[in-house]
C-alpha cells in the first residue's frame, strides 16, 4: 500500500501573502481596474485623505498584470519558505 503525501502549509507567511496578492489581482480584474488604482497603488495624496495611509500599506499587494504578479511571486515562493524557516 501506497503512503499519501499530505500538503503541508510549511510557510503560513510568504503562502497567505501570495493568496492575498493572488486575491487582490483578481478582485482587480473584476472590478475592472478600478480597486488596485484606488487602494493598492501609491501616488501623490493628500495627507488628510484617509486611504493615503491605507494605501501605504496595501501598495505590497497590487500588481499590474498576471506578468507582474507571477515574476514577483514566483521568487517570493523560491525565496520565502527558506527564509521563513531560519
Amino acid at each position: 500500500m501506497r503512503s499519501i503525501r499530505a500538503i503541508r502549509y510549511n510557510a503560513p507567511v510568504t503562502l497567505t501573502f501570495a493568496l492575498a496578492a493572488f486575491l487582490v489581482l483578481l478582485l482587480d480584474r473584476l472590478s475592472g481596474g478600478w480597486t488596485t488604482a484606488r487602494l493598492f497603488c501609491v501616488y501623490r495624496s493628500s495627507l488628510l485623505d484617509p486611504l493615503t495611509y491605507v494605501r501605504a500599506f496595501l501598495h505590497v499587494l497590487g500588481h499590474s498584470s498576471w506578468e507582474h504578479y507571477s515574476g514577483n511571486i514566483l521568487l517570493l515562493l523560491v525565496l520565502g519558505p527558506q527564509l521563513e524557516e531560519k
